[in-house]
């Protein structure tokens, strides 16, 4: 069920958050008929719920950062509460940490955040590139030393970026990357371009998913912008790294376990590949203990490349969007694959 609401009077809304979370603020923008039942991250807060307030949610809203977000398990001990719940919207674009098999099973409409990642992941992504090209970390050795030693830098124009995985992120770092006259190719399920991909001249050659190796040793400059799913756990792992360039540079804005991390750290130690900008990790966060930390050729962040300070908002802007469209029973943005995982 993509769309709805067209049959529904007035939509009873249950928001899953810590009640304190800044960009709530956001759901005062939201229509006229909507009716917000109750805020609350856990079964606990909602104590005083009548089973009629219960049986009135149609419409399910799980939000927050950090220590204020709804988690897979609050929407769990929730859901058996919810019969008649036709819609859940998550403010988050990954899935992996929410969906259970009644969600995946049943017939709720699951959407999400896709896309208001995506500019900020994307120059995160052209900034790693440029970090390997213009060897920030010896400028900085130098200014930290006093000392002026003038070398060559590297242009991005002219490189190749090969992204796997073409969905909203991939497509952002694909324009950035072309604005800064790259090349650039990726590898998808679907082979053929649309209309507005052709129009958009960005992409020069697309992969399918058997065809990895190949991409890995044309591009020197990779991004990883896969969700995480069965089909793309540890998708690359030692024998796609070893068909990357030994000046290759590896980047991943997607999920840590679509990667083999300790593939990866092999390929980083004995300089297989030049270097690793990494934003996601396989286990997060990262423990102390891991070789990541130690080594030089690694641009390391804490899972923050995404985390600007407008995303939240953004995200619930997009819900306050969907919302019209969903009163006004049309077809709802960013339906998820529940199945699929994305």
């Amino acid at each position: 069920m993509a769309s709805s609401g067209g049959s529904h009077r007035a939509v009873h809304l249950l928001v899953v958050s810590g009640p304190d979370s800044p960009e709530l603020s956001v759901l005062q923008q939201l229509p006229a008929g909507v009716h917000v039942v109750g805020v609350g991250r856990s079964l606990d807060d909602f104590q005083a719920l009548t089973p009629q307030q219960w049986a009135s949610v149609n419409v399910l809203l799980n939000c927050g950062v950090g220590p204020t977000a709804g988690k897979r398990e609050d929407i769990r001990a929730l859901w058996p509460k919810l019969p008649n719940l036709v819609w859940m919207h998550s403010s988050s674009s990954g899935l992996e940490r929410l969906l259970f098999p009644e969600l995946v099973e049943g017939p709720v409409t699951l959407t999400n955040a896709k896309g208001v990642y995506s500019h900020s992941l994307a120059e995160y992504a052209l900034t790693a590139c440029n970090w390997f090209a213009k060897d920030l970390p010896r400028l900085r050795r130098q200014q930290a030393a006093s000392q002026w030693e003038p070398y060559d830098v590297e242009e991005l124009r002219g490189r190749t970026m090969g992204i796997i995985g073409y969905g909203d992120i991939g497509q952002a770092c694909g324009r950035l990357a072309k604005a800064f006259r790259m090349r650039v190719i990726e590898l998808r399920r679907r082979t053929e371009l649309s209309a507005a991909e052709r129009e958009a001249g960005v992409v020069e050659k697309i992969y399918p998913p058997d065809q990895l190796n190949q991409l890995m040793a044309e591009s020197d400059y990779v991004v990883m912008a896969t969700p995480h799913t069965p089909a793309t756990h540890r998708m690359v792992g030692a024998a796609a790294l070893a068909c990357m360039r030994p000046h290759g540079v590896f980047v991943n804005v997607g999920r840590g376990k679509c990667v083999d991390e300790a593939a990866l750290v092999d390929a980083l130690r004995s300089s297989r590949i030049r270097g690793a900008a990494l934003d996601v990790f396989e286990e997060e966060p990262l423990p102390p203990s891991s070789p990541l930390w130690g080594l030089d050729n690694v641009l390391l962040s804490p899972h923050c490349a995404g985390t600007t300070r407008e995303y939240q908002l953004e995200s619930l802007a997009l819900f306050v969007d969907n919302m019209a469209r969903f009163l006004g029973g049309q077809e709802l943005a960013n339906v998820c694959d529940k199945r699929g995982g994305y």
